[in-house]
């Protein structure tokens, strides 16, 4: 996305805007009046093919016609992409930054970290993530937004950026099934993940990765292979 960063009272706001709204209210709204008024005459054409699935709501839709019929069609679809392009603002991460703190917002849930908690910056891939002084994870989180943006936001307020990524990837090691070096607890977190970053369920990696940064652990992974190291206190 673009244009997501406004200066207001000393603070810069990353992921989220007036443009970025009018892109996806009007882009789903549109798309949804479009298919709402067209729709009975997509049911139409759909139902001269040799096989189609839910042929029945789509004799239902075809049934009707009619101007009234194409205009409520259309208030509908209307409606649906509006409730759409909500879903897809509300799990927008933005990140508001001033010189003091950065808070997170995403999902409704809210996050703030105070600057003096903060050691390094950086993306790893789409996700933006910030370290403590000791390296372990403060937060980590998809951004939808472009990686010079986001980087240009941090450095304006001179949090330290760190453009090679993880200052840590060095100490990362790939986790095996029983790997000895970690405990049976965490051993068992690893594999709940596994099975969570397989199914992509992301609400459950998220709340497992917050279970092992608990027992002392930063975990990282790519599609579902995951790699490990230890918090240094």
């Amino acid at each position: 996305m673009t244009g997501s960063i406004s200066l207001h009272n000393k603070k810069t706001v990353v992921g989220f805007s007036t443009t970025t709204g009018i892109i996806l209210y009007g882009g789903f709204g549109a798309a949804g009046v479009v298919l709402g008024y067209f729709l009975p005459q997509i049911a139409a054409c759909a139902l001269k093919l040799p096989w189609v699935p839910f042929e029945g709501p789509l004799k239902l839709v075809n049934y009707f016609s009619g101007i009234w019929v194409n205009l409520l069609l259309a208030v509908l679809g209307l409606i649906v992409g509006l409730v759409v392009a909500a879903v897809a603002v509300k799990e927008l991460l933005v990140v508001t930054i001033t010189d003091e703190e950065v808070q997170l917002d995403k999902d409704g849930h809210k996050q703030t970290i105070v600057r003096k908690e903060i050691d390094t910056v950086f993306l790893d891939g789409k996700q933006l993530v910030i370290l403590g002084k000791s390296g372990h994870e403060l937060a980590r989180d998809k951004i939808d937004e472009s990686p010079s943006t986001v980087m240009d936001a941090f450095k304006s307020y001179d949090y330290s950026w760190s453009t090679e990524g993880d200052p840590f990837k060095h100490e990362y090691k790939r986790w095996v099934l029983d790997t000895p070096d970690l405990s049976t607890t965490a051993n068992a977190l690893m594999k709940a993940r596994e099975i969570a970053l397989q199914k992509k369920d992301a609400k459950d990696g998220k709340e497992l990765r917050n279970e092992l940064i608990k027992l002392g652990y930063i975990v990282r992974e790519e599609e579902t292979r995951q790699y490990w190291r230890k918090v240094r206190y």
